[in-house]
């Protein structure tokens, strides 16, 4: 197993204030210095509590989460600021009032409950998602298939250091060479495109799928016939003028070559199916309320006036 290296920038990042104030403690006294990952002004996120937070992120996506810089400062300094805020409340006794109380144990049975329904699914026997994902693979032949790419050259006259018109003329004139001598494409790629990559691929792309350039580039190149050059198509980049090399059809794909997509989404399918029977075998148990108890809630959440006592059985707004 390869090891979890934070860069130290963002260990830098996360301790920048840490001498603006010095951390007062969770709920239930100051850890020991050992058990803090993290401290901003009150606000403390101990090891402990980290490893808490990073159960809920699933388990296949958790290694690449706290590998990633950015969303790993992201997530500490959302924690701090839950530490700090609730500090805050707890100095000033917010924690202490019923209803708090009662919110705080609502988060922890929600909390209790999705913890349980994830444990619950990944705990289930595995299916055997190899062989579902060959049986899929067997039936779905027509999803099987490459997309279809595309070989293009391109000359790219840049509107970053003239004008659009200049851009255009420019443009229509080396288009003009071309009608006039189609063969001169890669000498005028050399002598007129402006784009930065001209001088390592000399204005070559090579299998380019739909997608990989921008929208009026690509609807222009996939229209083109194999050796057509196109008209001068305008991006935000400029005028490029386009000559279609060679097309690539679509082909079938090995299983091998899609197997891990179609494991994951067998996977992905199996805990569902899992997750939807266990609760649907939870919601499908009748929900019992007393009219009693209904007209209680009323009142509580709506007052006196709320409930009619003279009509036994009637509707309240």
């Amino acid at each position: 197993m390869k090891p979890i290296y934070i860069p130290l920038l963002v260990i830098t990042f996360i301790f920048s204030t840490q001498a603006s104030g010095q951390a007062s403690g969770q709920a239930g006294g100051q850890p020991d210095d050992g058990e803090i990952l993290a401290q901003r002004g009150k606000g403390v996120v101990t090891q402990q509590a980290f490893a808490a937070r990073a159960d809920k992120i699933p388990a296949a996506m958790r290694r690449a989460t706290l590998r990633d810089g950015n969303r790993f400062r992201d997530l500490i300094n959302a924690m701090l600021l839950q530490a700090q805020l609730a500090e805050d409340a707890r100095a000033a006794g917010f924690d202490q009032r019923e209803i708090i109380q009662e919110r705080m144990r609502l988060a922890a049975q929600a909390e209790l409950g999705q913890a349980w329904l994830q444990y619950y699914v990944t705990s289930q026997p595995a299916a055997d998602y190899e062989a579902l994902a060959r049986e899929y693979y067997q039936l779905h032949q027509d999803e099987m298939l490459s997309e279809p790419k595309i070989d293009v050259s391109q000359i790219l006259i840049s509107t970053k250091d003239r004008s659009d018109a200049e851009a255009k003329e420019l443009a229509a004139r080396v288009r003009q060479k071309l009608v006039d001598n189609p063969a001169s494409f890669d000498a005028l790629v050399t002598q007129y495109s402006e784009d930065p990559s001209a001088s390592s691929n000399h204005g070559v792309f090579k299998g380019v799928s739909q997608g990989d350039m921008v929208k009026p580039f690509e609807q222009a190149a996939f229209a083109l016939s194999e050796g057509e050059i196109s008209r001068p198509v305008k991006t935000q980049y400029g005028y490029h003028i386009i000559r279609l090399d060679a097309h690539i059809p679509a082909v079938k794909r090995k299983f091998s070559e899609v197997k891990d997509q179609l494991i994951a989404v067998e996977r992905e399918r199996h805990e569902a199916r899992i997750k939807k029977d266990y609760v649907s075998s939870l919601t499908s148990l009748d929900a019992l309320m007393t009219e009693a108890a209904l007209k209680e809630m009323i009142r509580r959440q709506f007052g006196d006036d709320a409930v009619d006592p003279a009509v036994d059985g009637a509707e309240s707004e």
